[in-house]
């Protein structure tokens, strides 16, 4: 069995990282430069073609949006304060207004009308108001003072605008006639307010702004769906600052922006494909010996995504990427064929800026047909799985469409690209394994499957021209396969190198025991030299045979390694009785190479147990199993698995799957059938009127 070391880092980067180097920069290309043009466009420059939008975005609509603003500012009504220095001139000027009359008040009767000229002029009143301000008795006096203090101070309170100041003297004069004053006093009060009330607002500039703000932050600023495929720019227009907004929206933006992207592409796409590389280093670090399949997986992804691409340009819902995990399932196995997609659906969610309806269509189409599909072994699984998400898609077209209220002529158009994905995809992913097979020379189950078919030509030869191998060939199978289901292997890899294992007996069937008619043994004619050499000779036939037949690599190791190094015991034996000393071990031994996987181990085990077990007598449970443990423990011993990965914990279990299966063959049979009983009474019957019918004879 193989010492499993792991091996030491590479000094010397090998094909596996230049494999996930040119990985991780195809993955780039592909979505960099795929994902939309870049336009390094500068405000004022004349577009020299149309620009379309890579993608789907919701911005802001700038004019749009100004324009509400401008309807709201309209109407936020100016803040007024009041202008304090004004308010006390006013009253200051009232008091000392009233101070000069109480002065000249007491000495009323002597003024001389020069006098009252002057002081009319002065204060800016009419002679008639001033003339019963002097000469009204000292109550009628105080009552029109007060009043009139009281209203003036009451309007100051407030700023009042040059625009307003005739209603606030009209709604003064509307309180004056509502108290209890004589015409002359209701005359002078309202001479009074006229003359000292005048404008006391003054704009309030921080008040104002504070209030046009609180109103433009209750504005939602108007939005715009730019899709895709919507021409941004035609063809001759000037480019303009909102322009390059929306070229920025839609990721053609200015070289900085473009830097930035790059960086973050570059970033993301290093993350996921170290992660694989981790995940595949300890998942199935087998694969990463193998160059080829590396190979295929890099242009599998590549190709799969670039056709996706092309058809998702048709339509959002015209997707073939279910191709990709319908490949990679069978060729590299389910786990693996996960993590490509799981690498490959956020690239595709981002690099189109996807929304969810979109995302979780796409995420439908990479993940369900791993989910349920459990294996794809024949062509009719790719087809019904074709189907199967043609129906999907479009039935999640149409309630995606539905839901979005669209024309249900545009609804019926995105369900017939949903249909046309899914049956892309299986049509791609059917072709491309066929192409990858041949390409790679690998064999997924499917191929497996094929070979497995009774009707193959190389199977039909096996049966017609040598039925006793053939017989052979199934017995081991079914031992090899249930062994591969204990211990991990791949059954169907295991059966078709069971059922082909033996094709180099063809060529000679008569030398073979399992084809010889009973008592007519052409061995008992030839030396137990040349005899060995015929036997031996079957593994190199086979070979070629298999290599005439287009068989793959794999069932060719199988057929090359199934008797490893062994002895031809029988022959061996055979010639030591005749020559005693003059018998050379190595020239009765096959020639090799031993078995260095776990199938290889397994078609050589199970060749080696069904041909003893076949030739045993008086087989018992307890007999089989210690035959099939005296055959591993004595190939054990010989290093015929010191090259296959087999651990004892394996030995163990094909054991026990060999005894089960062997067990389950040779159970008792009751000691008659009535098909058998009565078959027997009437040759009874037979013996007993043969001597009449010879009377009548003669």
């Amino acid at each position: 069995m193989k010492n499993l070391r792991k091996k030491p880092f590479p000094v010397k980067p090998s094909f596996r990282f230049l494999n996930f180097f040119l990985y991780g920069v195809m993955l780039f290309s592909l979505f960099w430069f795929t994902s939309g043009e870049r336009w390094d466009i500068k405000e004022g420059e004349v577009v020299t073609r149309d620009i379309i939008s890579p993608r789907s975005v919701e911005i802001i609509d700038v004019p749009s949006t100004a324009e509400a603003q401008k309807r709201i500012l309209s109407t936020v009504p100016t803040v007024y304060r009041i202008d304090l220095q004004m308010v006390n001139k006013i009253r200051e000027e009232l008091e000392e207004f009233f101070s000069s009359l109480e002065e000249v008040r007491p000495a009323y009767s002597v003024l001389s009308e020069e006098f009252r000229d002057t002081f009319s002029k002065e204060w800016k009143i009419t002679p008639g108001v001033l003339e019963w301000l002097l000469a009204a008795p000292q109550e009628e006096y105080e009552k029109v003072k007060g009043i009139a203090f009281d209203l003036i101070n009451r309007y100051l309170a407030h700023p009042i605008r040059e625009e307003e100041l005739e209603d606030k003297i009209l709604e003064a004069y509307s309180e004056l006639d509502r108290m209890d004053l004589t015409a002359e006093e209701a005359r002078v009060a309202e001479a009074l307010i006229f003359r000292f009330i005048r404008p006391t607002a003054v704009v309030d500039v921080e008040g104002t702004q504070r209030e046009r703000l609180e109103a433009l932050e209750s504005l939602q600023p108007a939005k715009r769906i730019i899709k895709r495929g919507e021409v941004i720019l035609r063809k001759g227009e000037v480019v303009t600052k909102e322009d390059i907004e929306i070229l920025r929206a839609v990721g053609l933006g200015g070289e900085r922006e473009r830097w930035f992207q790059l960086l973050a592409w570059a970033l993301v796409i290093a993350g996921l494909v170290g992660g694989e590389y981790l995940y595949i280093r300890k998942a199935d670090p087998a694969l990463l010996e193998k160059d080829s399949l590396l190979l295929l997986r890099l242009l599998t992804v590549g190709g799969i995504v670039a056709m996706n691409m092309l058809t998702f340009r048709f339509s959002p819902f015209f997707v073939v990427i279910s191709a990709l995990p319908l490949i990679l399932s069978p060729i590299l196995g389910k786990n693996l064929a996960l993590v490509e997609s799981l690498i490959i659906f956020p690239l595709l969610l981002w690099g189109d800026k996807m929304d969810f309806l979109q995302g979780f269509y796409v995420y439908i189409n990479l993940l369900f047909p791993l989910f349920w599909l459990d294996e794809v072994t024949k062509m009719k699984d790719l087809a019904r799985a074709g189907m199967m998400m043609a129906l999907i898609n479009a039935s999640l077209s149409l309630v995606f469409g539905l839901q979005e209220g669209k024309e249900i002529t545009r609804v019926l158009g995105d369900a017939f690209y949903g249909l046309g994905g899914g049956i892309g995809g299986a049509v791609i992913a059917l072709g491309g394994i066929i192409l990858l097979e041949s390409a790679f020379h690998v064999t997924s189950d499917l191929r497996l499957m094929e070979l497995l078919n009774p009707t193959h030509p190389l199977l039909k030869r096996l049966l017609l021209e040598a039925p006793g191998t053939y017989s052979h060939s199934l017995m081991v199978a079914n031992l090899a396969e249930a062994a591969a289901e204990r211990i991990g292997a791949n059954p169907f890899l295991v059966r078709v190198g069971a059922y082909y294992h033996d094709i180099g007996k063809i060529k000679r069937p008569y030398c073979f025991i399992e084809n010889q008619v009973k008592g007519r043994n052409i061995h008992d004619r030839l030396s137990p030299n040349l005899s060995a050499l015929v036997i031996q000779s079957h593994v190199k036939d086979g070979v070629e045979i298999a290599r005439q037949y287009n068989l793959p690599p794999e069932i060719q190791e199988i057929i090359a390694r199934h008797h490893g190094t062994t002895v031809i015991r029988y022959f061996y034996d055979k010639a030591v009785r005749e020559r005693k000393d003059e018998v050379r071990e190595e020239e009765f031994r096959y020639p090799g190479p031993l078995p260095h996987t776990a199938e290889e181990a397994l078609v050589f085990l199970a060749d080696s147990v069904e041909a003893a077990v076949r030739g045993a007598t008086n087989l018992t449970p307890g007999r089989v199993g210690g035959i099939v443990n005296g055959i591993l423990q004595k190939y054990l011993r010989e290093g015929q698995l010191d090259e296959s990965p087999l651990t004892m914990r394996d030995i163990r279990q094909i054991a026990q799957a060999f005894v089960a299966v062997l067990n389950g063959m040779i159970h008792s049979r009751v000691p008659y059938y009535p098909e058998e009983e009565a078959l027997k009474m009437a040759r009874e019957k037979e013996v007993k009127n043969e001597p009449s019918r010879n009377n009548k004879q003669n």
